[in-house]
């Protein structure tokens, strides 16, 4: 918050981005290619919300929102602030129920054979999420925090059939149901201390995120198992310490500074006898950045260092230990020859180090015949992204790009005993990226119109046995429109995006297509909002996929009930008058750990 990462990831940052009313919302920047400034981690670019800030005084909002899809749903939440001069105060909180399916049909191919699993699943999400954050200036320092206690309960059950097409087994069904508990804990406290009047500043942050997740299965009496249940813990925590420092001056800027951070996960696993991973990891970063305007003429080039350490151990007594560490240039060039044309040139290295569960090599069970094997072997994907980008008044935006990633971590297959399906992650794929995007927004009074084309040609080599080679290459292209029109108080809005057979890492997918239509209406002054929305409405965002091993093709058919009609209301009350803040969304260390699961 107010240029302060804040550590939220999946479900988790969805539902605060949900508490942020799009009229609180004063405009929102896309940093495609971020600089040394930011983690190395991800291939992703940062979020800068620009909102506006709270008046002085008392302000807030109520919301509900009525979610119908198979199965009903609710949400409700509140959202209530307090600002006098220098101090500000916010607290957020959202509360959500909702019951929804799966289905999934999934085919192994074999030369001589053809295994069938239909499965079909029934989750039932239970989701508290609050959060608070506040400030206060003391003349040229300002200090505060953002703080997150979110907490999800999950009851699912799941039932499957399992055929074979030349008998050698027969028929089985299955069932189970899973009971899952989730807790995340945040705080991340800041200090910014202003230097001078020219904008020499001091920043620094601590962030501290706590995760549990606790999961339990109970197997019906026919399963496969020699064990009735399972039992999985995880534990995950990090604490993360930076400090930057910005330097502009009249002839050259600079901005320099580092970062610390240290996670643990613990991980304990139990069906049958117990299992377990402890994992530590630390990385130090230091950076620093260098830019300056000549005239129309904008360059700016950085570099970060990043060191990694860490160490696991299993309850078996098998450990693993690792150190790295990368470079990380950074270089942007942009040309604005006048308020009509702008050009940019872009190139950065990243790096996507495993997720904390693909690190955890102990047995985890999915559900009857599946579970998952992490790696404790895995090295980080390395990537290396080449941009360039046109816009025209503001208007027409033309990207054209180049990304090379080496070491990328693929979840594999592996059919075991004709039965159960593990899966586990690999360093296997070398991936080139060569695609361009194009957008035009059209305003013609109330109407406004917005489209965007998306096309990149995706070529990856296996370093896998297991993998078929000759299969990894494909054009993916996206088509996306979103249409509105305002009449006094309401606005009507159509949304319409379709995504061609393409193949992402070594899947390859289906069409899919969606098409939403709504409206919103302003009520009492504006202080009473209405949305309706109707999502997904002929069902064309079901999921078709495939991936070609060497000794059988996987195909599943996925529908995740996602055709809805929502009816949302907030009412708005205290004073509505505001100024601009700035609100930055960094996750780098979140998306290395679980999220809840929806």
């Amino acid at each position: 918050m107010d240029g302060h990462r804040v550590n939220l990831e999946g479900k988790d940052l969805d539902m605060y981005l949900r508490t942020l009313p799009s009229e609180n919302i004063s405009k929102i920047e896309l940093i495609t290619n971020p600089s040394a400034r930011f983690d190395a981690a991800g291939n992703s670019g940062v979020l800068n919300i620009i909102l506006k800030s709270k008046p002085v005084g008392f302000d807030g909002k109520i919301h509900t929102l009525l979610t119908q899809r198979t199965h009903f749903a609710a949400e409700e939440g509140a959202d209530l602030s307090f600002s006098s001069g220098n101090f500000s105060v916010e607290y957020k909180v959202d509360n959500s129920n909702e019951k929804r399916p799966q289905k999934m049909e999934s085919s192994y191919i074999y030369p001589t054979y053809t295994r069938v699993t239909n499965d079909y699943t029934l989750n039932r999400y239970d989701i508290l999420s609050q959060n608070l954050n506040s400030s206060y200036q003391i003349g040229h320092v300002k200090i505060g925090f953002f703080s997150t206690l979110n907490r999800s309960r999950n009851k699912g059950f799941h039932r499957g059939e399992m055929n074979f097409s030349d008998g050698s087994y027969p028929s089985n069904t299955y069932s189970e149901q899973t009971h899952d508990k989730y807790r995340l804990e945040t705080i991340s406290p800041y200090v910014e201390w202003k230097l001078d009047s020219i904008g020499k500043k001091l920043t620094l942050n601590y962030n501290y995120i706590h995760l549990s997740d606790d999961v339990n299965h109970v197997y019906d009496s026919g399963s496969a198992h020699l064990f009735s249940s399972s039992w999985d813990n995880y534990s995950n925590v990090v604490n993360t310490l930076s400090a930057d420092l910005n330097l502009p001056f009249t002839w050259l800027n600079f901005e320099v500074g580092g970062k610390y951070s240290h996670f643990r996960t613990n991980n304990i696993s139990d069906y049958g006898g117990s299992n377990g991973f402890l994992f530590k990891e630390t990385i130090t970063a230091l950076y620093a950045d260098v830019y300056r305007n000549f005239g129309p003429l904008y360059a700016k080039a950085g570099l970060r260092y990043e060191h990694t350490s860490n160490n696991g151990i299993t309850l078996g007594g098998l450990t693993v230990s690792n150190k790295y560490h990368h470079w990380f240039p950074f270089a942007e060039l942009s040309y604005n020859t006048s308020d009509d044309h702008s050009f940019s040139l872009g190139y950065s290295k990243r790096v996507d180090r495993p997720s904390m569960n693909n690190m955890n090599p102990t047995k985890v069970y999915r559900d009857t015949y599946s579970y998952s094997e992490g790696n404790d072997r895995l090295v980080p994907s390395i990537m290396d992204n080449l941009e360039f980008n046109y816009v025209f008044k503001g208007n027409l935006n033309v990207d054209l790009y180049y990304y090379h990633t080496s070491d990328a971590i693929q979840s594999l297959r592996q059919v075991v005993d004709d039965l159960y399906t593990k899966y586990y992650p690999k360093n296997c794929l070398t991936i080139n990226t060569y695609g361009g995007d194009v957008s035009y927004n059209f305003s013609w009074g109330k109407f406004n119109l917005y489209t965007s084309a998306s096309m990149y040609y995706l070529k990856a080599k296996s370093m896998a046995e297991e993998l078929d080679d000759s299969d990894l290459k494909s054009l993916n292209t996206t088509l996306s429109a979103n249409f509105s029109y305002r009449y006094k108080a309401m606005t009507i809005f159509a949304n319409y995006y379709h995504v061609f057979p393409g193949m992402e890492e070594s899947f390859h997918t289906g069409n899919i297509d969606c098409l939403g239509l709504g409206c919103k209406i302003n009520l009492l002054k504006n202080k009473l909002l209405l949305n309706v929305l109707a999502q997904d409405i002929f069902g064309g965002t079901k999921a078709h996929n495939r991936v070609a091993y060497n000794d059988y093709m996987f195909r599943n058919n996925i529908d995740n009930d996602n055709t809805s009609l929502r009816v949302g209301l907030t009412y708005n009350f205290g004073k509505r008058k505001a100024k601009r803040t700035d609100v930055n969304i960094n996750n780098s260390e979140m998306n290395r750990l679980p999220n809840i699961k929806k």
